[in-house]
Protein backbone atom coordinates (compact mmCIF):
# COMPACT_ATOMS: atom_id res chain seq x y z
CA UNK A 1 0.00 0.00 0.00
CA UNK A 2 1.62 3.29 -0.89
CA UNK A 3 1.74 6.35 1.76
CA UNK A 4 -0.39 9.26 0.95
CA UNK A 5 -0.63 12.31 2.40
CA UNK A 6 -3.00 12.83 5.41
CA UNK A 7 -6.94 13.84 4.52
CA UNK A 8 -10.24 14.98 6.85
CA UNK A 9 -13.20 12.80 5.81
CA UNK A 10 -16.37 14.03 7.09
CA UNK A 11 -18.88 11.42 7.05
CA UNK A 12 -22.95 11.99 7.08
CA UNK A 13 -25.38 9.61 8.68
CA UNK A 14 -29.15 9.88 9.16
CA UNK A 15 -30.91 7.01 10.69
CA UNK A 16 -34.39 6.72 12.43
CA UNK A 17 -34.35 4.66 15.91
CA UNK A 18 -37.29 3.71 18.85
CA UNK A 19 -33.74 3.47 20.81
CA UNK A 20 -31.73 5.65 22.88
CA UNK A 21 -30.02 8.53 20.78
CA UNK A 22 -27.11 9.01 22.82
CA UNK A 23 -26.47 5.34 23.66
CA UNK A 24 -26.63 4.62 20.06
CA UNK A 25 -23.87 7.44 19.34
CA UNK A 26 -21.68 6.57 21.77
CA UNK A 27 -21.96 2.69 20.07
CA UNK A 28 -20.77 4.30 16.36
CA UNK A 29 -18.39 6.46 18.16
CA UNK A 30 -16.55 2.93 19.41
CA UNK A 31 -17.01 1.31 15.91
CA UNK A 32 -15.53 4.74 14.08
CA UNK A 33 -12.55 4.42 16.95
CA UNK A 34 -11.99 0.84 16.18
CA UNK A 35 -12.06 1.44 12.42
CA UNK A 36 -9.41 4.52 12.10
CA UNK A 37 -7.89 4.43 15.56
CA UNK A 38 -9.29 6.31 18.50
CA UNK A 39 -6.55 8.85 18.03
CA UNK A 40 -7.69 9.39 14.86
CA UNK A 41 -10.94 10.56 15.69
CA UNK A 42 -11.02 14.50 15.07
CA UNK A 43 -14.61 15.23 15.89
CA UNK A 44 -18.04 12.97 16.30
CA UNK A 45 -21.29 15.08 16.66
CA UNK A 46 -24.27 13.78 17.49
CA UNK A 47 -27.72 15.80 16.90
CA UNK A 48 -31.48 14.49 17.49
CA UNK A 49 -34.54 16.02 16.14
CA UNK A 50 -38.02 14.76 16.87
CA UNK A 51 -40.19 13.19 14.50
CA UNK A 52 -43.45 14.42 16.04
CA UNK A 53 -44.41 17.93 16.16
CA UNK A 54 -44.55 19.54 19.68
CA UNK A 55 -47.49 19.33 21.87
CA UNK A 56 -48.16 22.73 22.40
CA UNK A 57 -48.36 25.67 19.77
CA UNK A 58 -45.86 28.16 20.51
CA UNK A 59 -46.59 31.51 21.25
CA UNK A 60 -46.28 34.04 18.30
Amino acid sequence: MMATEPVLVTVELRFTTDEDPQQLAERVRESVGLIVGRDRLEDFRVRVLPLTPPKKPRAV
